[in-house]
């Protein structure tokens, strides 16, 4: 079983806020003016949660292709000296 990261929680939250501001928005209560503006910040710190974990994949996988680089340098490296 994974753990959740504080990342990974609180993109759930901004989730629920944003359907929590859109059934709020269709009961009447909000201003249209405030309630796009509301939902325009949920939206946007999601996206940054969202951009943050694929940069965090990309750097991982970066590493391990650097790692599998080496790896077959130095397997090229002895078999030359074994020829």
């Amino acid at each position: 079983m994974t753990r959740m990261k504080i990342e990974d929680i609180t993109f759930w939250i901004i989730i629920i806020l944003i359907i929590a501001l859109a059934i709020w928005l269709l009961l009447g209560s909000p201003t249209d003016t405030s309630a796009i503006v509301a939902l325009a910040v949920f939206v946007a710190a999601s996206e940054i949660l969202i951009w943050k974990s694929l940069f965090s994949i990309d750097k991982k996988t970066a590493i391990g292709f650097e790692k599998i680089k080496n790896s077959i340098e130095n397997l090229r490296k002895d078999l030359n000296k074994n020829n």
